[in-house]
């Protein structure tokens, strides 16, 4: 069957009309209408209901649009898969924190592509259980998130290999006309809003379990959110206090739009660490890859 006709479908839906959806194909109406045919007899059932001036689609088609087009994209990208098919070349699916696909997924990228050019990835950007989730289940083959340094490492067993690929801290970070509130210690006034970390959620817990002014913060709360770099973003606009991934806002805070409050005093050290299968040797050989400088001056 020509795939083509699959378009075909979609323009027909589009357009509502035969003719109008035949020219934007370049093709003859009866070509197109014949065309038309082809997936009806393929799919079982018509589609159209044909008049002499008219068409009119069918609900069980105009209704399932959505999944037609998913259908399409899946075919596409099988097509592309085989026809590009190389053996020396792999796809790794990482499982990674949003963060960690923003600040530091493209260093590790790479230096990656430096040792195994032949390498190829897909992104499964989610939160920090969702991302243990998708690697448990299978659904990703490498595991990049963050740990708290000097805390206990996440219990997995001995199936499971674990390495430190670098080093992070969270900090308090302030934006906007907020930024000019700062006493000479660099504190904000007590009741300056925050943004906070859902509870449950990874950095609500980190951050909760340690010896920081998260906790005991007195002013309101502007926000509620999971999403660092829509934090970072309503930081910048100067909404409120935020406690974020240096690495995600080291460019911001060396351009003095974002500050580091207290003076840089408090922090939250962070690991950033790799998991793989030992059944796995691609996801093995990255999961080796050391990068534990993370640039200092960045963290």
């Amino acid at each position: 069957m020509d795939l083509n006709i699959f378009d075909d479908v979609l323009v027909l839906l589009e357009e509502g009309n035969m003719s109008r959806a035949a020219r934007r194909r370049n093709v003859t109406q009866p070509a197109f209408s014949r065309r038309i045919q082809s997936f009806e007899n393929w799919l079982g059932r018509p589609i159209v209901k044909r008049a002499a001036n008219r068409v009119e689609i069918e609900p069980a088609l105009s209704e399932n649009i959505v999944e037609l087009q998913a259908l399409i994209r899946h075919v596409e990208a099988l097509r592309q898969r085989i026809a590009k098919y190389n053996a020396a070349r792999s796809t790794v699916t990482v499982a990674a924190q949003h963060s960690l696909i923003v600040s530091i997924f493209p260093d590790f990228a790479a230096g990656a592509r430096d040792a195994q050019p032949e390498v190829d990835f897909r992104l499964r950007a989610a939160n920090h259980n969702d991302c243990i989730s998708l690697f448990l289940s299978g659904e990703a083959s490498l595991l990049m998130c963050y740990e708290r340094d000097g805390g206990e490492p996440m219990p997995f067993d001995d199936r499971i290999v674990r390495a430190t690929w670098g080093r992070d801290r969270l900090v308090p970070v302030i934006g906007g006309a907020l930024r000019f509130t700062l006493d000479r210690k660099g504190a904000p006034p007590e009741d300056t809003p925050m943004i906070r970390y859902p509870s449950g959620s990874f950095f609500a817990d980190m951050l909760a379990g340690a010896s920081t002014s998260y906790s005991n913060h007195s002013g309101s709360t502007f926000a509620e959110s999971a999403f660092t770099v829509g934090v970072k973003e309503m930081a910048l606009m100067g909404f409120a206090l935020a406690w974020l991934p240096m690495s995600l806002v080291y460019s911001e805070v060396q351009s003095g739009a974002l500050i580091v409050c207290n003076g840089d005093t408090e922090t939250l050290p962070l690991r950033i660490s790799l998991f793989a299968r030992p059944t796995d040797p691609v996801a093995m050989r990255l999961c080796s890859l050391r990068h534990d400088s993370v640039e200092p001056s960045r963290i």
